[in-house]
Formats: structure tokens, C-alpha cells, sequence
């Protein structure tokens, strides 16, 4: 009988550093929606994040984003939707998902944190204390590959390997863009991630932050882009097909 209490006792000593250590990092456990909210509420200036400035693209690549916010503000002006990857049924992908106007929901455990976002049942995944790989080693990808590690109260996640195809806000990059993380509580139930963007299509680093506002009691959603028959035109426009 001895002999068993001092095994369960030696087992709970080399368990406690490693709850004490799951105790220390906040659960973000829930789920989330964009901060201000869209029901017209009074936001909170603390929690709000700054109007995402333009990227430092290189001058050969500048031209190009121009021309598609030339067309998404002529799409705004005639109070049209612009045409984007919606329209194709395909998902936002990295970093757009995170922008998201629906709400996003997080599963997080010490080896690996979920964060699924309602529209089209985007899901990634990030895999924790594993070293990033290059850009050349990964298939790119919607999400590329993801991984994280704390730094205290905030987890900090490294992201590569997405398509050049898959763009935010129309912005051109390379296979080798890395998007860098750092996501933190504001408060019990606010939530900032804090975003750094580095690609050889960049003149520097394009940051920008997200803040979010814990949804209690809500229940995600099924969202399934099925039978759509919406196309872009050239001029970014968006179009229903009829007929044949």
C-alpha cells in the first residue's frame, strides 16, 4: 500500500509542471466575432483595432494592387459587391480568414490549437513548439502550415506556404510569404492578433491587428457555398449566370 501511495504521489509531482504550465497561458477556448461589432453598438475604443494601412508593396508590384482597388471602390461606388474568391467558392485563406464578418470558433490543447471560421467551414490548424518549415518543403496551400509557441500570455504563430493565388485584399505575393501572429487577451472577453506580414514583394514588414469579441452561447454555423452560379467579370464586377 506504501509502495502504490508513492507512485501516485511521484506521478502527480512530474503532473503538476505540467499543469501548472497549461494554467499559466489563457484558454481562448470559444467563440469569436469581429470587434466593432456590425449591430450598430457603441464600440469600445480600447478594443478597437487600427484601420489596416495599405501594404508596402515593391514598386513592380504596386500597379497591380492599384488597379484592383480602382475596381473594388468602383464596385463600392455603385454599391455593387466586388468580385473576390466568394464568388468562385473558394475559401478566404491565410491571412484573410482572420478578417472574417462571420464568427470564428477556437479549440485549443497544448499540442495543437483549431480555429475554424464559419464561412465555407475554414480550418486551421496549428501545431505547437514545432519548427516552421521553408516555403520550399511545403505544398502551398489556402492556410499553409502553421505553427506556435507562448511567449508568455501570448501565443505567437508562424504561417507559410500559402498560394500566390490565395490574396488579401488583392494583394500579390510570393510562395515564400511568412505571416507572423501574436494573439492576445485584451480582457477576459476581448481578443487582439496582432498581425506582421514579410514576403520579397514587400518594401518592409505589412502589419496590422484584428480584435475580437467573445460570442457566449452561440453555436457555429453550416455554411456551404452550393450551386452557385455567380462569375467576376473583368471589371471585378459580379454577375449572376442565367440560362445555359
Amino acid at each position: 500500500m506504501r509502495k502504490a501511495l508513492l507512485t501516485a504521489t511521484a506521478l502527480m509531482a512530474l503532473a503538476a509542471p505540467a499543469a501548472a504550465q497549461r494554467a499559466a497561458h489563457p484558454d481562448f477556448t470559444g467563440t469569436w466575432e469581429r470587434y466593432p461589432l456590425a449591430t450598430g453598438e457603441k464600440p469600445d475604443p480600447r478594443y478597437v483595432s487600427a484601420p489596416i494601412p495599405d501594404p508596402p508593396l515593391k514598386p513592380a508590384y504596386m500597379q497591380k494592387y492599384r488597379d484592383n482597388q480602382e475596381k473594388l471602390a468602383q464596385r463600392l461606388k455603385e454599391s455593387q459587391p466586388a468580385g473576390d474568391n466568394y464568388v468562385h467558392c473558394l475559401p478566404d485563406g491565410m491571412p484573410a480568414m482572420m478578417m472574417g464578418m462571420f464568427p470564428m470558433e477556437i479549440f485549443q490543447r497544448p499540442e495543437q490549437i483549431n480555429i475554424t471560421q464559419e464561412a465555407f467551414t475554414q480550418l486551421r490548424r496549428i501545431y505547437m513548439n514545432e519548427t516552421l518549415p521553408s516555403a520550399q518543403d511545403i505544398d502551398p496551400s489556402f492556410y499553409g502550415r502553421s505553427v506556435g509557441h507562448w511567449e508568455g500570455q501570448t501565443l505567437v504563430v508562424e504561417t507559410t506556404g500559402i498560394k500566390p493565388s490565395v490574396e488579401f485584399r488583392w494583394t500579390p505575393h510570393s510562395e515564400n510569404m511568412k505571416i507572423t501572429e501574436r494573439i492576445h487577451l485584451l480582457a477576459p472577453d476581448y481578443l487582439r492578433d496582432d498581425i506582421t506580414v514579410t514576403d520579397e514583394y514587400l518594401e518592409r514588414p505589412w502589419t496590422y491587428s484584428y480584435s475580437f469579441k467573445r460570442m457566449k452561447g452561440y453555436k457555429m454555423q453550416e455554411y456551404v457555398c452550393e450551386d452557385n452560379r455567380e462569375y467576376v467579370a473583368s471589371d471585378g464586377s459580379q454577375h449572376l449566370k442565367i440560362g445555359k
